[in-house]
């Protein structure tokens, strides 16, 4: 067999100590994280990441899921000419989104009464 060194004892003591420090403060940052993130809900997430499609300008509303460039254009055409949406749903007035496009955005957008960009 081997034998170590007094010094070479302390130094794997101290690894030893500091890999088990380094788990425990990660076991408990992990727990801290999950508190914070559960703290918030599903309407608070939504209402910050949203996007207000009465006021959201061109890059804005490309950020949306299935919206492009022309279809930006389009919304921004139907918001200047009708006014704005009461509802997220109204965005289905707007050529090139039916059902299954508005499905796949309706999480991502909201409305809310103000001036458009």
């Amino acid at each position: 067999m081997f034998s170590l060194t007094h010094y070479e004892r302390k130094v794997f003591v101290f690894l030893g100590i500091l890999i088990f420090c380094g788990a425990i403060l990660r076991f408990f940052s992990v727990k801290i994280n999950n508190a914070n993130a559960s703290a918030y809900t599903k309407n608070q997430i939504r209402q910050i990441l949203s996007i207000n499609i009465n006021t959201a300008n061109l890059s804005d509303l490309e950020k949306i899921p299935g919206i492009g460039p022309e279809i930006a254009n389009r919304i921004i055409q139907y918001r200047t000419t009708n006014g704005f949406f009461n509802s997220t749903e109204d965005l289905k007035k707007v050529k090139g989104i039916g059902d299954k496009k508005f499905e796949k955005m309706k999480y991502c957008i909201t409305v809310q009464d103000s001036k458009p960009k």
